[in-house]
């Protein structure tokens, strides 16, 4: 992640928050807890520069946010960047509602990376 999208990622998030209200305290445990059992990005298999994704939105869904079949790991490794671009469709105002089908996809056959990246945009709701 170049500086200017880890300065834009954070504001992002300090903006979310003001808005929406901080994540639970129990947060960073279930994310401890959840990378650890699932080590590895779903979509490409890297094991750096790793971030956990709610795949429905903690937001839109407050009763999800720390069940752990609402999460999915995915990376932020440099020239990868699976978070922003399967997770989010290229905007972290954004999220694909298909991340996890879309994520096994590319890590079955990375041939396909570009194409879903593609449809994750087009099919992205706006946060």
């Amino acid at each position: 992640m170049s500086d200017a999208q880890l300065q834009e990622h954070l504001a992002d998030k300090e903006d979310f928050e003001s808005q929406h209200g901080a994540r639970s305290k129990q947060w960073p445990r279930v994310e401890h807890a959840f990378r650890a059992s699932m080590p590895s990005c779903a979509a490409c298999g890297s094991k750096e520069h790793l971030q956990v994704h709610h795949m429905k939105p903690f937001h839109l869904h407050p009763e999800l946010e720390l069940d752990p079949t609402n999460l999915i790991t995915l990376c932020m490794q440099p020239g990868q960047e699976c978070h922003l671009y399967v997770g989010h469709g290229d905007s972290w105002k954004a999220y694909n509602p298909d991340v996890k089908q879309d994520a096994a996809t590319t890590l079955a056959d990375s041939t396909k990376r570009e194409e879903i990246i593609v449809e994750a945009k087009k099919k992205r709701l706006v946060l």
